[in-house]
């Protein structure tokens, strides 16, 4: 099950739309699971390593992946060759995954875009990496042309993620 939890307010018809695309993108459950407060003491833009570790735990089966869906932006993370900007942050192999929004102009009309962060931070939780793949979900999404692809991964990709979720215990 991908459970989803909202920092700050969204469209219930988003959502549906989110939950709906998740579903058919990884064929488990996907619902938005309620709200939750973002932790004291964050600023904007949020730290997204502090903010998966302070925020609040959330009621979650062991296999479920838990997905963090905020309206707010993302510090940029550090690389070898400069900033990179954040649309998500996930641990990889674990169960906690976070998605903002604000980099998507007039999110009620990009859904697509929104599922593909949230495919690409979702799958890295089953413990998929970056593809070389340009038309998959887990192409790096600092690359120019990620906001114009499709919510679809790559066969490598798609057989991974099957096989992951094939072998949870639940």
């Amino acid at each position: 099950m991908i459970r989803i939890f909202t920092l700050d307010e969204f469209d219930p018809a988003l959502l549906k739309a989110l939950t709906k695309s998740l579903y058919t993108a990884f064929g488990v459950g996907s619902e938005h699971s309620g709200a939750v407060t973002a932790p004291h003491g964050q600023q904007e833009p949020y730290d997204a390593n502090k903010l998966l570790e302070t925020l609040p735990k959330v009621h979650a089966l062991k296999d479920d992946k838990v997905l963090f869906l905020t309206s707010r932006k993302l510090a940029p993370r550090k690389l070898a060759s400069g900033e990179a900007p954040t649309f998500g942050l996930s641990r990889y192999s674990a169960q906690l995954a976070v998605v903002t929004a604000v980099h998507i102009k007039n999110v009620a009309d990009n859904v697509k875009l929104l599922t593909r962060y949230a495919m690409h931070e979702v799958a890295h939780t089953y413990g998929l990496h970056h593809c070389l793949d340009p038309r998959c979900s887990m192409y790096p999404q600092w690359t120019p042309s990620y906001a114009n692809g499709d919510c679809i991964f790559c066969t490598y990709c798609r057989d991974s993620v099957d096989a992951k979720i094939r072998t949870t215990k639940s």
